[in-house]
């Protein structure tokens, strides 16, 4: 029988991304503030490298065959431009607003509205991992050590206002998408799922430190809110968290025997940033536990928007 349980990880995790781009990272004070950073910049931040390192994992013997990653490349394609086009309205609403600048909005109409840089991000990095598929295993493991090292580096250095001075790097990180891209974020996770049956036996040996480690996050976390970082889109423990879940569940036996949409974790992670438009005109409130409520509003608006669209998709299987 079927493990349906890496289907219900991206499902929390569809969820958790809700969370992400609800709780506030600054704007309230004290325990209340500490708990908002913790959960928008610490234990959210699980949920897209652990993403890209569960479709690396489904691609990991597929990397030699070209016609299939092609066809799962378009496929994505296809979805972020249809996607594109149903946020345009958002975008150019708050642009209008003056939340962004011009040269922010052609950003956002290359790379993605909101979270939607994740689909082109993917794009890319299929393309990547074609391209690497003959290296060497020690060379793969070089290659995603160092780009994940320069890409929190230099996201660091950004979020330190030590690029302040220099036009040039500040230029080159808002060009390449921020450090939440397909080269330093998307590539060398996904190629960290395609790595899977390497570092598997490694990753059972510390199995039990999955909470540790969990702890460890939120005392990291805790240091950037301590030295008042903005939200870090990469954080050091979350590759190997990302990996520790993963193989948890993976290997778990399967704790729900029953049918799962394939599309549902897919449909919360695109619907939700109109559920949070709908529900944020009506419910303006910014205190801690309007947030919370917000946060649950916002999940059941979503699923509602999910259920309509995979109607939809049901007929013209272009939206999930």
């Amino acid at each position: 029988m079927r493990n349906n349980n890496l289907d219900i990880l991206k499902i929390v995790l569809a969820f958790l991304v809700v969370a992400l781009h609800v709780f506030p990272v600054s704007k309230l004070e004290g325990i209340a503030g500490l708990i908002s950073y913790e959960i928008a910049s610490g234990i959210t931040r699980i949920a897209v490298p652990t993403f890209f390192l569960i479709s690396g994992y489904f691609l990991r013997n597929k990397l030699a065959d070209k016609s299939y990653l092609w066809k799962y490349a378009k496929r994505i394609l296809l979805l972020y431009v249809i996607w594109q086009l149903i946020y345009l309205p958002d975008l150019i609403r708050v642009y209008k607003l003056g939340w962004f600048s011009q040269f922010d909005l052609v950003l956002k109409l290359i790379y993605g509205y909101w979270h939607l840089w994740y689909l082109l991000a993917t794009v890319m990095a299929v393309a990547l991992l074609y391209w690497v598929q003959n290296f060497s295993v020690s060379l793969k493991w070089s290659l995603l050590i160092i780009l994940l090292l320069i890409g929190y580096g230099y996201q660091i250095l950004h979020q330190s206002d030590a690029l302040h001075g220099s036009l040039q790097g500040r230029f080159i990180y808002e060009i390449i998408g921020t450090t939440r891209n397909f080269l330093f974020f998307a590539f060398p996770m996904m190629m960290l799922g395609t790595l899977y049956e390497n570092w598997k036996n490694s990753i059972s040996k510390i199995n039990k430190m999955l909470i540790p480690i969990s702890i460890l996050l939120l005392v990291e976390v805790y240091w950037y809110y301590q030295l008042k970082v903005k939200a870090m889109d990469f954080l050091v423990v979350l590759p190997l968290l990302s990996m520790l879940v993963f193989y948890n569940v993976k290997e778990s036996k399967s704790i729900y025997q029953g049918p799962i949409s394939t599309t549902f974790s897919l449909g919360i992670y695109l619907c939700h940033p109109y559920a949070i438009r709908l529900v944020y005109e009506f419910l303006p409130q910014k205190t801690f536990d309007f947030v919370v409520l917000k946060y649950f509003l916002i999940c059941f608006v979503a699923i509602g928007f999910w259920w309509i669209v995979d109607k939809i998709n049901k007929k013209w299987t272009y939206f999930l």
